[in-house]
């Protein structure tokens, strides 16, 4: 019982958050639905708050703005954590390109959060991350990803994540700013730590360089002095004429076959791939989708793996993981 009680104050606490400045405007009549929809339950009439989202649920056409949006003021007053959860997941799956899709990936991390799955958070909110990099929900999704990290222990990235919220972070926004300076209080105690393992590690590399240089010096005169023993030994012969040079040979290819890809994400359902191929194209990436599942989104087909590296690199520079792997046959 004491668990269940815990999860109803988190996702209360949630639900109240939902209602908070985060829900940012969309413009026309969408948002009056939405802020009617907020408005009721805030003055404890949740129910009435319900019934009028499925109304205009009812009415709109399906996959409208009007609809997602009333979607997500559904979600965002339901009377329980599987609800909220069907809907944002809904909008982050089905509508993944509306303007809700990121606020619904961050309040999943959430509500996973809040239930103690921090795994399940993790993927939401990398997924925020990949998806929408620019996003005005990204300073929260880093803030949440650094928390999660700082509570497995994972400081480093955690701390890298934290910056990366405090950087994002709107000067209006005092509460996060205030919250990601807590989390972030062993951030300082680990950069000091990785300095003097990074000072520490370039004296080890000096020192090995000069020892390595004291030696192959000594060896090399050694062997000139022995060279020249070796020379005054021997009787003088006529010089022979130098050997013609053979013309060295073409470089054989780096590999065979169907040559290397970019491989950004892998889904086990081929709609999902193809959603995220699309985000890509419209990016400007070459995006494709393999045939056969699971269904693999890959950018770039060259004949030389280091393009590839080279390509994986830019996208990383992009906020967008990849891998390098050997294409499929065309």
């Amino acid at each position: 019982m004491p668990r269940v009680r815990t999860m109803r104050v988190l996702f209360a606490g949630l639900l109240l958050a939902a209602a908070a400045p985060v829900v940012r405007a969309q413009g026309g009549a969408t948002d009056s639905t939405l802020v009617r929809v907020q408005r009721l339950a805030s003055n404890g009439n949740a129910a009435a708050g319900r019934a009028l989202a499925d109304s205009v649920l009812g009415t709109a056409k399906e996959g409208s703005p009007t609809y997602v949006e009333a979607l997500f003021a559904r979600a965002s007053i339901a009377e329980s954590a599987d609800a909220a959860r069907k809907d944002y997941l809904r909008i982050a799956v089905d509508y993944s390109i509306s303007p809700r899709a990121e606020d619904s990936l961050l309040r999943l991390a959430q509500m996973e959060i809040a239930r103690g799955d921090r795994a399940a958070a993790k993927q939401y909110l990398e997924r925020l991350a990949l998806e929408h990099p620019g996003g005005a929900s990204r300073a929260q999704g880093a803030y949440w990803l650094g928390r999660v990290l700082v509570d497995e222990g994972a400081l480093v990235p955690a701390c890298a994540s934290l910056a990366e919220a405090k950087a994002r972070v709107t000067p209006s926004d005092v509460e996060l700013a205030n919250q990601i300076t807590y989390y972030a209080r062993p951030c300082a105690a680990v950069q000091r730590a990785a300095d003097s393992a990074r000072a520490d590690s370039i004296d080890k590399v000096m020192k090995a360089a000069r020892t390595d240089s004291i030696a192959r010096a000594g060896s090399a005169a050694k062997a000139e002095n022995t060279a020249k023993k070796k020379a005054k030994a021997l009787p003088k012969t006529k010089a022979k004429a130098p050997l013609k040079k053979e013309a060295p040979k073409a470089a054989a290819p780096e590999t065979k076959g169907p040559g290397w890809s970019a491989q950004v994400a892998a889904y086990d359902s081929p709609e999902d791939a193809q959603r995220l191929a699309k985000k890509l194209s419209d990016r400007g990436y070459e995006a494709r989708v393999t045939n056969e599942k699971p269904f693999r989104v890959r950018i770039g087909r060259y004949a030389r793996r280091a393009e590839a590296v080279d390509l994986a690199a830019k996208l990383k520079d992009a906020k967008i993981t990849a891998i390098v792997v050997e294409a499929e046959k065309p």
